[in-house]
């Protein structure tokens, strides 16, 4: 078993001045991190757009004598997050002074137990543990009715999985379509999978990495050769799984230990959770808190037009500004947290005689450069009685056909079922969300504009759900390349950019954000803490007192390991100062 421990350096490292590119919720983590080290004693953000945040978008509209809130975004935060997560999140909350002023929603509502899928022509609750429930009513709510097409072949597929035998040549990395046709069937893929991975990633199955997205499930099967078998042998054991990123969280200070455990006791029975105002509300404390503070630069509507080395001191040089008025500013270290196309764009803009130094770099984030478009569309209904049924929404799995999805719809989220204590505004809120990888050929002149984004909604609405009547308030926003895609190969891809990153800007550049390590809003908070506590070399760990501690030092502050073993009672962990 595993031990992992962290070492801070703070009292033998030099003070440092950092920039941080990219005001999404990963930049404004690691600036407010940073902002916090004793030894930085400057931090730069730069940000392109006139506003802080990224995609997370909250806006509040009057409507008859109250108010609601639509998220243009992401919308709420799962309360049993990640462990991979949850502490660096914790932490956050408690600094900002947001973890008690949490809107939870709790698991024993409409939103938690109902769940739908759309197929082939109606929506399907999809089988799940009932909290409330008793024994028999649990079982007849995870036994799948036989007549749904939806489930037809996933209990037969249940109990056949640990009877498939493992192939020969079993492969490094695969699709998530192929690997859950290989274990399950093809059904259960195109039905089910693909649905769950339209809600989270917008995007084919058939193209993202098992190795990454399902990677203890494909680890279960490469070490045991069935998920099931996995299960029930691991079922006994006094250890359990934990993603070592969590761990490195719990040993980074005491303080940070216990943010886990609190988020989950304070949340309790809670489903997902978020703030009065939306999640919004999170950027603003973080915004609020790096404009305070008087060793934080916040420069909005301020693109950053190359990123170079100088060759012989290591400093890095940002440069931004109009042509005809370009500034260039020197620091000691960078987090860069835009899309990675944008920072190869970057690195290949600086003058050629810094560019002959980073070809591996560019070249190899280059190979990071499919990311999908979704389009949301938020409908407000003054009627509060418009949806027939109650839950969190419902997803459309790819094996609808185009003649019943001609919208190219990826499901819909009931909004007023998780915004009960948000909105003083009766009525119905609901959130349209279309594209996804089933735009990945559309011409950029054939994106729907506001008005088309809206009939589209409407009209998919109307055919699934019988829903004519007209919204009173309507509000759309096209994402474009908003969510990067984990293709087969993912992981190989982001250890080669950290490798070239990490030698060839000699440590000094970190990258971080959605395009490398989880696309959620606790993954890339998770980020930005790791790139500004390990990127920038003020701590590093290591898994067991006899072995020397691991670097991330520069380059993508992730573990080499993503999961070790610690005992299911308690972990072991220890924080030391150097």
């Amino acid at each position: 078993m595993s031990v992992v421990r962290t070492r801070f350096y703070d009292s033998v490292r030099q003070r440092y001045d950092a920039a941080v590119i990219g005001g999404g919720i990963t930049g404004l983590t690691a600036a407010f991190r940073l902002s916090e080290d004793p030894n930085c004693k400057k931090v730069t953000l730069y940000e392109k757009s006139p506003r802080l945040g990224g995609y997370i978008e909250s806006e509040t509209i009057p409507v008859n004598g109250g108010k609601i809130v639509f998220e243009h975004g992401p919308r709420s935060i799962r309360a049993q997050a990640d462990p991979n997560s949850a502490a660096f999140f914790e932490s956050l909350l408690r600094s900002l002074g947001l973890s008690r002023q949490l809107v939870s929603i709790s698991k024993h509502s409409p939103a938690a137990r109902n769940r739908y899928i759309y197929y082939p022509d109606h929506l399907v609750r999809v089988p799940g543990l009932l909290p409330a429930g008793g024994v028999l009513e649990n079982l007849r709510a995870l036994y799948p009715s036989p007549r749904e097409p939806a489930f037809r072949s996933l209990l037969s597929s249940v109990i056949s999985e640990p009877f498939k035998n493992r192939p020969p040549d079993y492969p490094d990395d695969e699709s998530v379509g192929e690997f859950i046709s290989r274990r399950f069937s093809k059904q259960v893929a195109d039905n089910l999978a693909s649905a769950v991975f339209h809600g989270i990633y917008a995007g084919d199955i058939y193209k993202l990495s098992a190795r990454t997205l399902l990677s203890q499930l494909h680890g279960a099967e490469a070490a045991h050769g069935s998920i099931i078998w996995s299960q029930i042998k691991d079922w006994p054991s006094k250890t359990k799984q934990v993603a070592t990123a969590r761990a490195m969280a719990a040993t980074s200070s005491s303080e940070w230990s216990k943010g886990a455990d609190v988020l989950q006791s304070q949340m309790g029975l809670t489903s997902v959770f978020t703030w009065e105002q939306g999640l919004g509300q999170l950027v603003d404390a973080l915004a609020d808190s790096l404009r305070k503070s008087t060793k934080v630069d916040v420069l909005t509507s301020t693109e950053v037009i190359d990123i170079s080395q100088d060759p012989w001191d290591s400093e890095l040089v940002v440069t931004f500004g109009p042509r005809e008025r370009r500034v260039h500013r020197v620091h000691n270290r960078v987090i860069a947290t835009s899309p990675a196309p944008d920072v190869a764009r970057m690195l290949s803009n600086a003058p050629e005689m810094y560019t002959e130094n980073c070809q591996g770099s560019i070249a190899s984030l280059k190979t990071l450069n499919y990311a999908v478009s979704v389009m949301v569309v938020n409908l407000y209904y003054s009627n509060p009685n418009v949806v027939p049924l109650k839950g969190f929404g419902y997803l459309i799995p790819r094996s609808i056909p185009k003649e019943q999805n001609p919208e190219d719809g990826l499901g819909v989220i009931f909004a007023s079922e998780t915004s009960d204590t948000q909105d003083t505004a009766p009525g119905t809120k609901l959130t349209v969300m279309l594209g996804g990888h089933l735009w990945d050929d559309l011409p950029d002149s054939d994106y729907p504009d506001h008005d088309c984004a809206v009939a589209m909604a409407r009209s998919m609405l109307k055919r699934q759900l019988g829903i004519t009547e007209a919204p009173m308030i309507a509000r759309s926003r096209l994402h474009r390349n908003a969510i990067p895609q984990y293709t087969v190969g993912h992981d190989a891809r982001i250890n080669e950019i950290s490798r070239t990153v990490r030698t060839e800007f000699r440590q000094r550049l970190t990258l971080a954000g959605n395009w490398y390590d989880g696309v959620s809003v606790p993954d890339c908070i998770t980020q930005g803490h790791l790139a500004a506590l390990y990127g920038t070399g003020r701590a590093k760990s290591t898994y067991s007192s006899g072995d020397d501690p691991y670097d991330l030092e520069g380059g993508i502050a992730l573990p080499p390991m993503r999961w070790h073993l610690e005992s299911k009672w308690e972990g072991e962990h220890s924080a030391e100062e150097s």
